[in-house]
């Protein structure tokens, strides 16, 4: 299985203050190939460089190039355009685009976020993959 990251994942992943940390750290060393995006990138970015995190603009930038040197890691372009998300209310638009994205390209959405998961327009492609042993072996 291939997945696409979502920010929570990424964030949950880089930093060890996150109360995730150790079971994304692994499970991102478990996968053979993961994907990220500019809009994911970013996002891991703005939160990242926020009161939640207080990481500096080098840390930031350093911990995406350690996520990027990566074997399994690949860089997707965005080429969903704003006219092939579902319908949303305004704070789901951008998890509706990744989720339009992942589909478009056979991926998993690979997320933390729980609302999300309830998504009708999510189904099949959101998943939590530390709740799922399954989805997280290199072979499914």
């Amino acid at each position: 299985m291939n997945w696409l990251l979502d920010v929570n994942l990424i964030l949950a992943s880089r930093w060890t203050t996150h109360p995730n940390h150790p079971a994304a750290k692994a499970w991102i060393a478990s996968v053979d190939n993961f994907y990220t995006t500019p809009i994911t990138e970013l996002g891991f970015v703005r939160i990242s460089l926020s009161i939640a995190y207080r990481a500096t603009w080098d840390e930031t930038q350093e911990t995406l190039e350690k996520l990027h040197a990566h074997p399994g890691h690949q860089l997707l372009a965005d080429d969903v355009d704003g006219t092939h998300s579902p319908e949303t209310v305004s704070k789901d638009t951008t998890d509706a685009h990744l989720v339009t994205l992942a589909k478009r390209h056979g991926l998993k959405l690979a997320t933390l976020d729980e609302t999300l998961l309830g998504k009708p327009w999510s189904a099949g492609v959101a998943e939590n993959p530390l709740l799922s042993p399954k989805s997280a072996s290199k072979n499914n």
